[in-house]
């Protein structure tokens, strides 16, 4: 199951984003992604300063309506629940993204007990922007689904 990458390519309004991939690439109408941000550097191990990769921001979830061959127009997803998996309320990604900026993260008002010095390395934050990188989660390996 490899997930098809992509970028944002063009932004149309507060619920649509044009992604520059699609059929071609195996991207059909109703396929999931999320939008993210990576940030410039990288993770290492604590024990062995061995490169883990670079950390990832989301920054929403979009679904494809429309797929062209090399490009696809996305919508808004609803958000979802993880625990129960049952369907949350529906947010603009604008305002998911400020719920996100201002701390209202799954666990709430629950925070970890951190050493703050010790506190970086997050990828940028913001609104959704052109050249935000996407990818396909889910099944995606195969055709579209039935």
């Amino acid at each position: 199951m490899t997930p098809v990458e992509g970028k944002i390519a063009r932004i149309l309004d507060e619920y649509n984003v044009v992604i520059n991939i699609g059929r071609r690439q195996g991207v059909y109408e109703g396929m999931p992604f999320v939008v993210f941000a990576m940030s410039d550097d990288e993770v290492k191990d604590p024990d062995t300063d061995k490169g883990l990769g670079r950390l990832e921001t989301v920054k929403g979830y979009v679904t494809a309506a429309h797929v062209q061959d090399g490009l696809s127009i996305c919508t808004i997803k609803p958000l979802w629940k993880a625990e129960t998996g049952a369907e949350a309320k529906s947010q603009t990604l604008s305002g998911a993204m400020m719920a996100e900026s201002l701390g209202y993260r799954s666990g709430g008002e629950h925070r970890l007990n951190v050493n703050p010095s010790q506190v970086s390395g997050l990828a940028r934050g913001g609104p959704i922007s052109i050249g935000d990188g996407v990818r396909s989660i889910g099944k995606t390996e195969g055709a579209q689904p039935q």
